[in-house]
């Protein structure tokens, strides 16, 4: 009777994980794939690309080719973990609406770079870091 009770439990408990949403299953402290869509994940990564821009001497700005995986952790806050393809522009840091600016034509000189990045956000202390930041040549 007792394994019964328990075969019971256990496929009740199944089938409630199966038809649970993904929000559902989020467990804090957990890394998951991220929602590139969703505006505070946008907000994260255009942060790491404007922090990685004024910490470079180059005087062209770079902005991301492709984003290669994004990832979210819920913690005292949010951890943004992102692998991103990075390229150079025609545009100078200085000039106004960078993120709509055109890459080099040329391949050499768009200088290619591979980037890790991690941010950490607080957002209730209206409050974003870049943890780590990682780039080489691609």
């Amino acid at each position: 009777m007792a394994q019964c009770t328990l075969l019971l439990l256990l496929a009740t408990l199944a089938g409630a994980l199966a038809s649970s949403s993904k929000e559902d299953r989020i467990i804090p402290g957990g890394i998951y794939d991220a929602d590139l869509n969703d505006e505070g994940v946008q907000h994260a990564l255009h942060f790491a690309i404007n922090k990685y821009n004024k910490d470079t001497e180059d005087e062209n700005y770079r902005r991301p080719l492709r984003v290669l995986q994004a990832r979210e952790q819920i913690v005292a806050g949010m951890n943004y973990f992102f692998d991103v393809e990075v390229g150079r522009t025609i545009c100078t840091k200085s000039q106004p609406n960078l993120d709509t600016c055109a890459f080099h034509e040329q391949p050499e000189l768009q200088n290619k770079q591979l980037c890790s990045f991690e941010i950490y956000e607080v957002p209730w202390e209206n409050r974003r870091s870049l943890v780590k930041s990682r780039c080489q040549e691609a």
